[in-house]
Order: C-alpha cells, then structure tokens, then sequence
C-alpha cells in the first residue's frame, strides 16, 4: 500500500510538472505574440513619423477583399485632408485582424498604435472613430483613449495632446447630412417608384451605448421627409429587423413593387454579402436574408438589387467623417496637457 501511495505521489508530481510547463509555454507564447505586434506597429510608426502630430483611424475590420481597398481610400482621403499629421489605420475586431493575417494583410488594435505613437514622442494624437452610429464600438475606442492618456507604464503618455472625433452618425445634423447624401445617390429611383432599402448593423439590446440605434430611426425619418420610399433597419437591433422593416412598408400601403437594399455600413463586408444580399452566387438566397424575406413578402429585389458599396466609397460620406475631426481641431482637446494644474 505504501508503495502503490508513492507511486500516485510520483504520478502527481509529474503531472503538476507537465502543468507548469504547459502554463508557462502559454504565458510565453501570449507574450511572444503581443511582442511581435508591438514590434510591427513601432517599426510602422517609426518608419512613418514626419510630424509631430498622428491620426489614428479607427474602424471594426473586414475579411472581405472589396473592403480593403475602401479602407485604403478612406485612409488616402484623409491624409490629403490632413496633410501635417502621419495617418494610420487600426482595427478593433481581433477575429478580422487575425483572419486577415492568414491573408497576408496586417492590422492591429489602436492601443498598439497609440502606445507606438506615444514612444515615438508624438506631441499630438488625433483618433477618428470610423463606426456609422455612437454605439458599443466607439465607447470602445473611447475607452483605449483613456487608457492611454492614464497609462501606468507610460506616465509620460499624460503629456501628449489628444483629440477625438466620433463616428458618422454622432449628431441629429451629421443626420440629416448623411440623409442628403444618401437621397443624391437614389432620388431618381425613389422617384421612378421603387423602394430603396438600408441596412445598418444595430447594438443588442443592452449594449445601445450612447443610444446609437436612435440614428437609424432618425435617418429613416430624415429620409422618409425627401422621399417615402426610403427604409432603415438593421442586423441587430430590437423591433428593427428587415421584417418589422417589411411591416412598416406594408402599414405605409407598400404591398410589393421593386426594392433595392444597400448596406448603411462603413464597408461592404459580410453582413452585406450575407446579411442583405443572400450569398454571393447567383443562386437562390439564404432564408433570412433580405434579399429572401423581400422575395417572399412579394417584393421584387432580384441580386441586382443589392448594391455592394459600403459608405466609405462615397467621397461625400467620407467628408462626414473629415469634419468631425475638423471640428475637433477647432476646440479643445479632450486631453490637454497644458490644463493640468
């Protein structure tokens, strides 16, 4: 017996060895990749700073291909704009990041960016938020801000000016702006007498930060005011769906009749590939989708119908975003270290 009470001892032993091991190997390898990114990101930034102020993009990500030359144009279009600031781009998706690696394609979170702007001795830091409404995404960008501006490790970070500039849809005139924007691509349409339909993403119920899902029902309005053939709904948000959106057409005496869906999202990534047009085959479309719930609640919407462009295509839209930061710019900084007493 107490041979057999050594031996489970000596089995234990080992095991617990194995475990410590297998833990450590963990910690070393979560470390080796979070080295591997800083690293990247630092020689990007080293490389790339020629002024004393950056601008930190910021979106969600996409694995899709079209997407990734939306993001270069965006990014193209505001550094021509803000031509005295080195501009970088960062995701906040971890599944887009690490999907888009396979890929051959780079990105990293902004709280690499900003740590790499920061040692690279940065006086200013401008971050642009690149989400459509003020939802649960950009409370996350604000939140990376803050912990930058507080960093522990790095309390030097406190001397660096910031500014921050919200997402398209951060007030009731971005709005109306957008609605106008959106009606000059499709009023010919609308007039024809088809419908033309938006899908925008929406936060769960819960997590309708800054209460971002108002801008949908706002722009719906906005745009109802131009035209009433204009609809919004979303993905993700409770009692607007694509079918409470069937509901609304056919309460407004809109029974059937031709529609066209287009995506009320920075790009043309997923959801709008899936989401809205069904799958990207000319066959029939997933149940679900609004091509499909379209098609069965007597619309016409063939895969013609969907336009694949994301709102970072458009110039106009685009500008949106270039005025928040403008307007930024011209009043005070949300971190200024000059205010420090």
């Amino acid at each position: 017996m107490k041979q057999f009470k050594f031996m489970m001892m000596a089995v234990f032993a080992v095991l617990a060895s194995f475990s410590a091991i297998s833990c450590s190997d963990d910690d070393n390898v979560a470390q080796s990749n979070h080295d591997r990114k800083m690293e990247a990101v630092t020689a990007e930034v080293k490389a790339g700073k020629q002024h004393d102020t950056a601008l930190l993009l910021v979106t969600f990500g996409s694995t899709w291909d079209a997407p990734q030359e939306t993001f270069k144009s965006m990014k193209k279009q505001f550094a021509e704009k803000f031509n005295n600031m080195d501009v970088y781009f960062s995701f906040t998706s971890e599944i887009c990041m690490t999907r888009c690696a396979a890929k051959g394609w780079n990105y990293y979170a902004p709280s690499f960016y900003l740590e790499a702007i920061g040692l690279a001795g940065y006086k200013t830091v401008c971050v642009q938020s690149l989400h459509v409404i003020p939802g649960e995404e950009y409370l996350r960008v604000q939140s990376v801000v803050k912990d930058f501006h507080n960093s522990g490790d790095h309390p030097e970070f406190g001397d660096v000016k910031v500014y921050l500039a919200g997402p398209l849809l951060e007030s009731e005139a971005d709005v109306k702006a957008v609605a106008r924007l959106l009606n000059d691509v499709y009023e010919n349409k609308v007039t024809e007498g088809k419908i033309v339909t938006f899908m925008g993403h929406g936060n769960p119920e819960g997590w309708n930060y800054g209460n971002g899902n108002s801008r949908y029902t706002m722009l719906e309005e906005e745009l109802q005011k131009l035209n009433p053939n204009y609809y919004v709904a979303t993905v993700d948000m409770k009692d607007n769906y694509v079918d409470d959106m069937i509901n609304r057409m056919k309460t407004a005496g809109k029974t059937s009749g031709n529609v066209i869906c287009h995506p009320l999202m920075s790009i043309a990534g997923d959801h709008a590939n899936n989401d809205m047009k069904g799958g990207v085959s000319e066959a029939e479309p997933e149940e679900g989708s609004w091509r499909y719930e379209l098609n069965k609640a007597g619309y016409t919407c063939p895969i013609g119908n969907c336009n694949i462009k994301g709102l970072g295509d458009y110039k106009e839209i685009v500008n949106v975003w270039i005025s928040h930061m403008q307007n930024a710019l011209q009043n005070a900084p949300m971190y200024d270290p000059s205010a420090k007493e």
